[in-house]
């Protein structure tokens, strides 16, 4: 077993694999060898040739570090956090919780309740929010497939591969170009496909995502979703703040 500061590191299986590294369950051992739980393990290892034509491995390398740092920052019940990280090492690494699945999978299962997809847009709100408000991230990637699900019903923001730190302009012009060869389709707001990022690509991404659960039969809820994705930026709501105001005011009509 490998050991990283108070913790032996044991592996169990992999969960996945992709061009750019592997995720694996693993279970953690305190020093005296008593089980602390199974938790999930992301390693960098790119094996895609492709992606090297982007940035090389040194670029990818710093990348992913800065994933694990921004995500390791972050402390909010809807954020999927980051315990255990090793970075000074050719393939870099770090540990969060175990999630059962994510958001684009349940979409495709097709047995969410309405009270239960009220009560995940509301957590995806909040993490948002957080990100925003307290910590001046972006994330830049927000779909289905980055929001997880763990085994106490809590949804989560994860995957800050894309996260940009709105407070540090050196990172903007490299990690901007990134993010639009890396972003996802039908999440990417019209602007960022032309290299701009502001809260209110993240606030798209947003209405898109809720535009997927399928509620629009609630009284008010086309309109919260047209405002959300609106073309032009300036149309939108300029906060998730705001986003999250009109949405419980949404719910407590509709349980009137």
């Amino acid at each position: 077993m490998e050991r990283r500061g108070n913790y032996f590191i044991k592996p169990v299986r992999v969960i996945g694999k992709g061009g750019f590294g592997y995720v694996e369950e693993v279970e953690l051992y305190s020093l005296d060898n008593r089980k602390c739980g199974n938790y999930a393990k992301k390693t960098l290892s790119i094996t895609n040739k492709d992606l090297l034509k982007i940035f090389t491995i040194e670029e990818w390398t710093r990348r992913f570090r800065r994933e694990a740092i921004y995500q390791a920052s972050c402390n909010h019940s809807n954020i999927a956090p980051i315990y255990i990280h090793h970075l000074s090492v050719n393939s870099p690494w770090f540990i969060s919780d175990l999630a059962e699945n994510d958001l684009n999978r349940e979409f495709c299962i097709g047995q969410l309740e309405v009270s239960e997809k009220l009560n995940i847009i509301s957590m995806i709100l909040k993490g948002v929010k957080y990100m925003h408000e307290e910590k001046g991230y972006l994330h830049r990637d927000l779909k289905p497939a980055n929001i997880l699900r763990f085994p106490d019903g809590t949804y989560k923001v994860s995957d800050f591969g894309l996260v940009k730190n709105s407070n540090k302009k050196e990172e903007s012009e490299v990690l901007t170009n990134f993010a639009v060869k890396m972003g996802t389709d039908g999440y990417m707001a019209p602007e960022a496909q032309e290299g701009f990022y502001d809260e209110k690509t993240d606030i798209y991404a947003l209405g898109a995502i809720i535009d997927r659960f399928s509620i629009g039969q609630l009284r008010g809820m086309d309109d919260f979703i047209l405002k959300s994705t609106a073309y032009k930026p300036a149309s939108r709501y300029n906060s998730v703040a705001d986003m999250l105001i009109d949405f419980e005011k949404i719910i407590r009509e509709n349980n009137q």
